[in-house]
């Protein structure tokens, strides 16, 4: 499995919107929108040295880093997962 990383062990895509009711005079829903979608991908791989890249300013539309952890144990190589959001690209008018 590569997914661009060369030793990439899974990756889990996780797609997401806010939804917003709209709410008749007595508070029935009665439509929703959706609006802020998200894409957000976790991968995980083996790792020789680890650098934290879930840190403070970043900024942008896409692949900013929400998570970045080290799993070390007794029994197996050291890994790494790496969490990324994405915003989806609204749609066309």
């Amino acid at each position: 499995m590569g997914f661009g990383i060369d030793e990439g062990i899974s990756r889990q895509t996780n797609n997401t919107v806010q939804v917003a009711d709209k709410l008749d005079n007595v508070g029935t829903i009665i439509g929703m929108t959706t609006h802020g979608g998200k894409t957000e991908v976790t991968e995980e791989y083996y790792s020789e040295t680890f650098t934290n890249e879930a840190v403070n300013g970043q900024s942008g539309t896409s692949d900013i880093v929400t998570q970045h952890n080290l799993i070390e144990d007794n029994g197996s190589d050291a890994r790494e997962q790496i969490t990324k959001v994405s915003a989806l690209a609204a749609p066309a008018a």
